[in-house]
């Protein structure tokens, strides 16, 4: 097709229907060299992405095959971007204002977060390292909602050891009102206690081993049976629970509960930084393998809410579900860690492209299938990804 550059044109803007969270994006690209509409370079990603289709010379294939049903949406004024002007836009793309928009979209799929419990755990993709050096890959903590299995937002960390100063800052994005936060030992920290609570959300942080004294106490305390009968002969909660076998990977798994609300044990100086604290949990895990082998493993947890056994264990369930539903969709669904785009911001920016695709598949109901099998039908039918990506017809 010829092409049909306007000489003042900017090609900014260019977000077609279901893009609206993102028409306040900076479009990176500076000079007189474009000439495909900002919005739209975006919106053809996506919807390559949506389709199972990975990289930048990906996406100028789908584009090309694609371009009479991109039409229907698009303007296209001088045809479909190559692949050098996808690398070119991910490249620039300001990371922070994408997530910005990012969590504006999430609101539009799942407004209302009270009562979720919204698990916050660090990711590297493996292969985003440069100058052959594995250990400058990029590390993400990212925010998730166990109930409607959406991402909620990320944030670039330089490192695993610097995530305690990252997750307030990932905090402070998003809206945790009315939620219960969720987040491993590296996040057990008061400053982070002090930051959820101050937010209106409660809190279940995990405690190991490397927070000295206090996993030593409290591990000790669900040991000591005369420790909890003083605690309930002093009017405070000792509550447990135990959920049924579960069968699966070769392996059958139980678990149980024990939380108190009994803390007179904590030093008042020290308990007072954490603030909100109301209980202290044990969670035993108990595995047996089709070998006959039997696992035993107890976890220690910190948490703002009441002792009630049942609802806590259920709680750290969902919160494990980062791992498998996020994490491990990310990585054998959408091969994220198989990525090679090192250059500027692009690994981050197409780490958030797809959890973006995976919001939209998992927010839609209108098909069950799995997330593979929904990329499958939207490559196969274009009006199941128009709905997948929440379009119509008029451009």
């Amino acid at each position: 097709m010829a092409h049909k550059k306007t000489r003042n044109e900017q090609y900014a803007g260019g977000f077609p229907s279901g893009m609206e969270a993102f028409k306040t994006l900076t479009d990176p690209r500076n000079g007189r060299s474009k000439r495909h509409y900002f919005g739209e370079v975006l919106f053809i990603a996506l919807a390559a992405m949506t389709c199972g289709l990975e990289g930048f010379d990906d996406f100028e294939r789908f584009a090309k095959l694609k371009e009479g049903w991109l039409r229907k949406h698009l303007k296209l004024p001088n045809g479909t971007p190559s692949d050098d002007t996808f690398r070119r836009i991910f490249t620039l793309l300001d990371p922070k204002g994408f997530v910005e928009c990012f969590i504006a979209h999430v609101t539009t799929l799942r407004p209302e977060l009270a009562g979720e419990l919204i698990a916050i755990d660090g990711k590297t993709v493996r292969h985003s390292f440069k100058d052959g050096d594995p250990d400058n890959s990029i590390h993400l903590i990212s925010a998730w909602a166990s109930g409607s299995g959406l991402s909620l937002g990320q944030l670039l960390v330089d490192g695993k050891s610097n995530e305690i100063t990252a997750v307030p800052k990932l905090l402070r994005q998003i809206e945790v009102k009315g939620a219960t936060v969720s987040l491993d030992a590296m996040g057990c920290q008061k400053k982070i206690a002090q930051e959820i609570h101050f937010a209106g959300a409660d809190y279940l942080l995990a405690l190991k081993g490397n927070h000295g004294t206090l996993h030593a106490e409290v591990m000790a305390l669900f040991k000591d049976r005369a420790a909890l009968e003083y605690g309930c002969g002093q009017g405070r909660v000792v509550a447990e629970y135990q959920s049924g076998a579960e069968k699966g990977h070769g392996r059958i798994e139980q678990r149980s509960i024990k939380v108190t609300d009994y803390l007179d044990w904590f030093a008042p100086d020290e308990r007072k930084h954490w603030l909100g604290l109301r209980s202290v949990v044990e969670v035993t895990s108990t595995r047996e393998l089709n070998n006959g082998s039997k696992s035993t493993e107890k976890r220690y947890f910190l948490t703002s809410h009441a002792p009630d056994a049942q609802k806590l264990l259920d709680l750290v369930r969902r919160h494990w579900g980062i791992e498998n539903r996020c994490h491990w969709v990310l990585d054998v669904t959408f091969h994220e860690d198989q990525c090679r785009a090192r250059m500027g911001h692009a690994a981050q920016n197409l780490a958030l492209l797809r959890k973006l695709t995976l919001n939209l598949l998992r927010a839609d109901q209108s098909v069950k299938d799995t997330i593979r099998g929904k990329r499958i039908r939207a490559a196969l039918c274009e009006r199941t990804l128009e709905t997948f990506l929440k379009v119509n017809d008029s451009k």
